[in-house]
C-alpha cells in the first residue's frame, strides 16, 4: 500500500520545487549580502566625504582665525611702534627746547644790565617793577606761590606775595625788587614749558591721526 502511494508522489516535481526554492534562497542571500556591502560602501564613501568637508572647513576656519590674529598683532605692533616713535620724537624735541632755554638764559645778563645810546656810551639799566606789577603778572599767567610766576625768590622779600585786597595802593607801587633779568628769565621758562606742551599735544594729535588713517585704509 505504501509502495503504491509512494509511487504516486511526483518526485520530479518535488525535486524541481526544492531546487527552485534553494536557488531562490541562494539568490536572496547573495542579494542581501551584496546590498549590505553596497550600502556599507556607500555609507563609508558618504562618511569619508563628510569627514573631508569637515576637515576642510576646520582648516579654513583655523587659517582665517590665524590670519585675523596676525592682523591684530600687526596692528598692535604698529601702534606700539608709533607710540614709541612719538615718545622718542617728543623727548628729542624736549631736550632741544631745554638746550635752547639754557642758551637763552645765558644771554639774559647781556641784554638786561646795560644799554648803549646813539653815541656808543654804555648806561646801566634801572627798571623798577612794582609789587602790583608782579601780582598782576602772576595773576595773568595763573601762577600762585611762585609756581611759574615771580615771587620773593626772584625779588624782594615781599615781592609777589601780597594781594590787592590787603595791600594799600601805596604798597602796591613800591619796588618789588624784580629786575628785567628776572622777568625775562621767567618769560623764557614759561615759553619753554608752553613749547614743550605744544610739542606734546602735536605729537599726540599726529599719533591719533595716524591711527585713524590706518583704520580707514582697512
Amino acid at each position: 500500500m505504501w509502495g503504491k502511494w509512494l509511487k504516486r508522489i511526483p518526485w520530479g516535481d518535488l525535486l524541481l520545487l526544492l531546487v527552485v526554492t534553494v536557488l531562490l534562497g541562494w539568490v536572496w542571500v547573495k542579494g542581501y549580502d551584496s546590498g549590505h556591502l553596497d550600502a556599507q560602501r556607500d555609507g563609508d564613501k558618504a562618511l569619508a566625504r563628510l569627514q573631508s568637508q569637515f576637515d576642510t572647513y576646520r582648516r579654513e576656519s583655523a587659517e582665517q582665525q590665524n590670519e585675523a590674529l596676525r592682523a591684530v598683532v600687526a596692528r598692535y605692533n604698529a601702534q606700539v611702534a608709533a607710540a614709541h616713535k612719538a615718545d622718542a620724537d617728543f623727548q628729542a624735541k624736549k631736550q632741544q627746547l631745554e638746550r635752547e632755554n639754557a642758551d637763552l638764559k645765558k644771554q639774559i645778563a647781556d641784554v638786561t644790565r646795560q644799554w648803549v645810546d646813539e653815541k656808543g656810551k654804555h648806561h646801566p639799566i634801572k627798571c623798577v617793577f612794582t609789587r602790583g606789577f608782579v601780582q598782576q603778572y602772576n595773576a595773568a599767567i595763573g601762577a600762585s606761590g611762585g609756581d611759574s610766576g615771580m615771587s620773593a625768590a626772584t625779588g624782594s622779600a615781599s615781592a609777589g606775595n601780597t594781594t590787592g585786597t590787603t595791600d594799600t595802593a601805596l604798597a602796591r607801587l613800591r619796588d618789588s625788587g624784580v629786575s628785567q633779568a628776572d622777568v625775562l628769565a621767567n618769560v623764557t621758562d614759561n615759553a619753554r614749558q608752553c613749547r614743550v606742551w605744544r610739542e606734546q599735544v602735536n605729537g599726540l594729535l599726529d599719533y591719533t591721526d595716524g591711527l585713524h588713517r590706518k583704520e580707514g585704509e582697512k
